[in-house]
């Protein structure tokens, strides 16, 4: 190697290292002296509490109050999250606490995983009725035990006139296998112990040292997947996972006794969330509140139908047996959609995802209107 190359391999290396340090320091001042404030770069609002039982671990988690969190999901742009001061999420704007009150209870399919809140329907529904408050009680993978404490707590400070459950094929699994009760914790509990990251002091000194660089980071990384996922197809035909899923499949595929989901364990399910709807029901009439059912199919059910297990059968039942105001079905409206459109899952629902896009969440706002007006 001649020494003109050798010569121009340590000045390039040299003002990189020069750049690097320059950057380091600049990071440091603007650290200490311009952006005093404490960084704020959350992916969620979730907050966890463990608890243990027997010998055993536990953990519960919630939304955070007043938390501002951006989050991402594989095939969507990353959208930002608001929670209010009880931990709900919602517009991020003002409410008018002298409106009735709407209250939706669920999990991330009411919450509005993977799109913003306006596009949620709940949002959209916040937006359409001017004379209502919406309250979101919803939380990503709660199950009814859930729904019931959620509802209970909501009660101890204020009213509603009006209250929509949303019961999907999640609630099954839920109900059967994840939340349950232990005597140390007021509300339903999961069988692990939350695992919190310790705070070292390298972490310590990141956090207060390089907000510059996380700033640029965190901007950047979330403008290159806004443009990835903006320039690439949408993901269509058979490859798409949500098509058939473990979850979902008991409507069309029978029980065996070797599957996790075996009868049993379907009647078990069945009993609590006739037990804690009946809990809901009561609790809304308790509190002069309407009680309305929301369901809405996966996109398997609307391919493979549920001549097993009929889950709009088994919603009017529930409905029925407990006094609730209505059944809010969207089956015949989706399925109205898929046999117009070629494209009837991209349009309802996020590629290779159960959730709802804005024009899914539309349907089902619609309908809910109507139930709000008349």
């Amino acid at each position: 190697m001649s020494n003109n190359n050798i010569k121009y391999i340590f000045n390039i290396s040299f003002s990189l290292l020069f750049f690097l340090f320059f950057f380091i320091f600049v990071d440091i001042l603007f650290s200490n002296f311009i952006y005093k404030k404490e960084l704020k770069i959350r992916y969620d609002c979730f907050s966890y509490k463990n608890y243990s039982f027997n010998d055993n671990e536990y953990n519960d988690y919630e939304l955070l109050k007043n938390c501002v969190a951006t989050e991402k999901q594989r095939t969507v742009v990353p959208y930002t999250v608001y929670t209010d001061i009880n931990g709900y999420r919602y517009s991020g704007k003002e409410r008018f606490l002298d409106r009735k009150n709407l209250v939706f209870l669920g999990d991330s399919f009411t919450y509005g995983y993977g799109v913003k809140f306006e596009h949620s329907f709940p949002g959209i529904i916040q937006s359409k009725v001017k004379n209502y408050e919406v309250y979101n009680l919803a939380v990503p993978g709660y199950g009814i035990q859930k729904y019931a404490y959620r509802l209970k707590e909501f009660f101890k400070n204020k009213k509603a006139s009006k209250i929509f459950l949303t019961l999907d094929m999640t609630d099954i699994n839920d109900a059967a296998f994840r939340w349950i009760k232990i005597p140390n914790s007021e509300s339903p509990v999961l069988k692990s112990k939350h695992i919190n990251k310790d705070i070292t002091n390298w972490k310590n000194f990141k956090n207060s040292n390089f907000k510059g660089t996380k700033l640029l980071v965190f901007y950047l990384r979330n403008s290159i997947r806004y443009i990835k996922l903006k320039l690439k197809p949408s993901n269509m035909g058979d490859k798409d996972t949500a098509l058939r899923s473990d979850i979902a499949n008991f409507t069309y595929t029978k029980l065996k006794d070797n599957s996790r989901l075996d009868k049993n364990n379907l009647n078990k399910s069945i009993s609590i969330i006739n037990e804690h709807f009946k809990e809901i029901s009561n609790l809304a009439n308790k509190n002069n509140a309407e009680l309305y059912l929301i369901i809405c199919p996966w996109p398997e059910t609307l391919i493979y139908g549920q001549e097993v297990f009929n889950w709009e059968n088994f919603s009017n039942k529930l409905c029925e047996d407990h006094n609730c105001k209505k059944v809010i079905n969207l089956f015949s409206d989706f399925n109205e959609v898929k046999q117009k459109n070629k494209n009837w899952k991209h349009l309802i629902y996020i590629d290779d995802d159960i959730h709802l896009k804005k024009f899914g969440a539309n349907l089902v706002a619609n309908k809910v209107i109507e139930e709000i007006v008349n």
